[in-house]
């Protein structure tokens, strides 16, 4: 049965008691450790025993909803604006059951488990990031994209850097870089500066003239600059919805058209009513949260992308 608190009879007219969360933290990072442990158990078994049960782990990302931001201010609230990763969730239920969606988006046990969890998903953020405090827990939309496509997606090319280095280059640099007037932010006049100075910079029209090994390498560099400045004003944190809430952000954009498994923001359930779900379900869940470095290089890449 999925993971629930027995409810506690006190006398009668007295108050229920409060939700410790750190206490509520601990026991479901507990309890992901066991789920974790049993699947590894399952892995090494004999191949011709046959799985009865799969566990799958989902990241948990969390941001400022828009329209909190419009509606009051909140110092530091920006750095959030963007999906932060905060958490991981696993789900442990039985292989041929007929109500577990593959796909994130659809996946109701997921978003009931989200939902069940937003307490302690919450604090976790918390630990990781402490802007996550100043914000309202009805203020704050959750997301969930399964572990591998977190990883490949997301994880190698932030954290260890292949192809975002954190975005520590500003608009403001950009800006210099693209040759646009200070504050531009015509998604037009962008592009075409960028493809003009593309065009200009690009190694093939080099081809065949006589260079030297530090003019290739200087022209190479500000080629590279110049895609990143554009990628820096192109795609980063949104602070509104265009095109009716069709454009990515920064964070939905990594990866590019191969990321299909990112789901967000979920409609989460009621607290009340994920509990009474939750606890219908047959299977289990926990949630445990990440390493407060990851957090973090989030946090601050999003503050630094709307300077």
């Amino acid at each position: 049965m999925g993971v629930s608190s027995s409810k506690k009879k006190g006398k009668k007219g007295s108050a229920p008691a409060s939700f410790d969360v750190s206490k509520a933290c601990q026991k479901s990072e507990k309890l992901y450790d066991e789920l974790m442990k049993e699947s590894a158990k399952l892995i090494h078994r004999e191949e011709d025993d046959e799985f009865d049960t799969i566990t799958a782990e989902y990241v948990i990302t969390a941001r400022i909803s828009p329209s909190a931001t419009k509606e009051r201010l909140i110092p530091g609230a920006t750095s959030i604006s963007d999906w932060v990763p905060v958490a991981q969730l696993c789900l442990k239920r039985h292989i041929d059951d007929p109500n577990f969606d593959a796909s994130v988006r659809e996946c109701e046990k997921v978003k009931t488990a989200v939902s069940f969890y937003c307490r302690e998903i919450s604090y976790f953020a918390s630990l990781g990031a402490s802007i996550f405090k100043s914000v309202p827990r009805n203020a704050i939309e959750y997301s969930a994209e399964p572990v591998d496509s977190f990883y490949k997606f997301v994880y190698e090319d932030v954290i260890e850097g292949k192809k975002v280095k954190q975005n520590s280059m500003t608009k403001a640099e950009a800006r210099t870089i693209l040759q646009l007037e200070e504050g531009c932010n015509d998604s037009g006049e962008i592009k075409r500066s960028y493809r003009k100075m593309t065009f200009s910079l690009h190694p093939d029209r080099f081809v065949g003239e006589s260079r030297s090994e530090e003019e290739i390498k200087q022209a190479s560099d500000d080629f590279a600059k110049v895609k990143e400045a554009y990628d820096v004003l192109n795609s980063g944190v949104r602070s509104n919805n265009e095109n009716n809430g069709k454009s990515l952000s920064w964070y939905e954009s990594l990866g590019g058209r191969s990321r299909t498994d990112f789901s967000g923001p979920l409609n989460l359930l009621p607290l009340e009513k994920a509990k009474e779900d939750f606890i219908q379900q047959d299977y289990k869940a926990a949630v445990c949260g990440l390493n407060p470095e990851t957090v973090m290089t989030f946090v601050t890449r999003n503050q630094a992308s709307i300077r």
